[in-house]
């Protein structure tokens, strides 16, 4: 088949424009992690759909992304030969293209990509972007930066959505511009990014005006109302104020808490929706329908695990997640990580997935400055993932759990000539060099 000079044309160029992004990736690697969050979540806020069934693999901006990272990640590593590559990482990347190869035998290439691209593919490319970096405190303070920044637009975009629509519960529903839609402004994803990122304010050594900014995000995670959320943010900053207590007391920790709720109820009597706010609450907190839905679809799910290999290695990308629950057709992944990677990469998959948790937690214990945060964040993630997928943007805290989880290289000794305060040999009062200088 003949191409045309147009598509030919706009071909060359998309390999231009990869090839120059992948270089800038290798350049400057925080500009990969921050243009890739910054596209992320405007596709989630744009409600990009991932793929397009009757057409096939739908290209979004975040695949192009993907690829271009990976390319870089292996620039790197080639780069850097005494670096010792992230194992556990390139293991999940390896169960994941045995489950893509399989799944495209038996399903084809679009079924099994568009199952696999977004919490298996993109997931474990950025990740694996970020461990072959070098670690230190560069990283983090960038890492630091991405996320606050991200959080404050987040919450940008909440506070806004507040005051037109007012704050609605985990079951209100709304109508946007003739479309019938949640009443909650961010998902539990992006009140994820804002806990954490208040979380890492709260473990930095900033001043005062970081820790008001912590808890301003902490206000707008539990106005957000996803339960998830509370509970991994929970989490985290029930770890921060046992490692303050031992410290220096809880008595700061305390004062925030009770001067972040003072702003709640300040700012919902300024709105004037203070029992609205109130009930809000109440309905998010006490609703359970969501909890049951779920483990029923993990319980309807199981099953298809039938022989050893399946419960070892998974079933293949493509097999789909349909089940019945309550008499109703359900087709998407199941609302639980471990679940997804136990039906995919099998009990291998989740080993290897904990063992990265347990090599970081491990790993972090040697890092006074930054070991609270890490430990935090790592909490974050493994409560999260009981009841949400882990998404695309949670990579570049997996990768940054992965960089500290990563065997060092054991450092060669200097020889005499490149040692920086080489000893000098000590002559002794009878040598000939003595005895000329006499």
């Amino acid at each position: 088949m003949l191409l045309d000079p147009t598509t030919l044309l706009l071909g060359c160029a998309a390999l231009i424009a990869c090839a120059a992004l992948t270089a800038s990736f290798v350049r400057w690697p925080v500009w990969g992690i921050g243009l890739y969050t910054a596209v992320q979540l405007w596709q989630a806020q744009q409600n990009m759909r991932q793929s397009l069934p009757d057409a096939g693999l739908d290209l979004v901006p975040t695949d192009v992304l993907t690829v271009c990272l990976l390319v870089a990640a292996l620039i790197i590593f080639r780069g850097n030969r005494g670096r010792r590559a992230p194992a556990l990482l390139v293991a999940l990347l390896v169960l994941t293209a045995c489950a893509l190869v399989r799944g495209f035998g038996l399903f084809g290439v679009q079924t099994a990509g568009n199952e696999a691209r977004t919490n298996f593919i993109q997931l474990f490319c950025v990740a694996l972007f970020i461990a072959v970096l070098s670690p230190g405190r560069n990283l983090v303070r960038a890492v630091t930066l991405i996320w606050v920044l991200a959080a404050c637009a987040l919450s940008c975009i909440a506070l806004l959505w507040w005051l037109h629509f007012g704050i609605g519960s985990n079951s209100d529903r709304i109508v946007v511009d003739g479309v019938l839609t949640g009443a909650r402004p961010v998902n539990a994803a992006e009140t994820l990014i804002i806990g954490q990122a208040a979380t890492i304010l709260l473990c930095g050594r900033g001043s005062g005006r970081g820790r008001t900014l912590a808890w301003l995000l902490l206000v707008v995670v539990v106005l957000a109302q996803h339960r998830t959320v509370w509970l991994a943010v929970g989490t985290m900053i029930m770890g921060w104020l046992l490692s303050r207590r031992r410290q220096t007391g809880s008595r700061a920790g305390a004062l925030g808490v009770l001067g972040s709720l003072s702003m709640v109820s300040l700012l919902a009597v300024s709105w004037g929706t203070t029992d609205g706010v109130i009930s809000s609450l109440a309905a998010s907190s006490e609703d359970d329908r969501t909890l049951v839905w779920r483990m029923e679809g993990w319980h309807a799910l199981l099953p298809r695990l039938e022989e050893m290999p399946d419960w070892v290695l998974g079933l293949p990308f493509g097999s789909g997640y349909d089940r019945v629950i309550n008499g109703s057709f359900i087709a998407f992944a199941p609302h639980n990580y471990y679940v997804e990677v136990l039906l995919r990469l099998g009990l291998l998959g989740v080993a290897v997935l904990l063992l990265v948790y347990a090599t970081a937690w491990r790993a972090a214990g040697a890092d006074s400055e930054h070991r609270l945060m890490l430990r935090l964040l790592i909490c974050s993630q493994l409560v999260y993932m009981i009841a949400y997928s882990l998404t695309a943007e949670q990579a570049v805290i997996l990768g940054l759990l992965a960089v500290c989880a990563r065997p060092r290289s054991a450092p060669r000794p200097p020889t005499l000539q490149e040692s920086p305060c080489p000893t000098k040999p000590r002559s002794s009062p009878a040598s000939p060099a003595r005895t000329a200088r006499i």
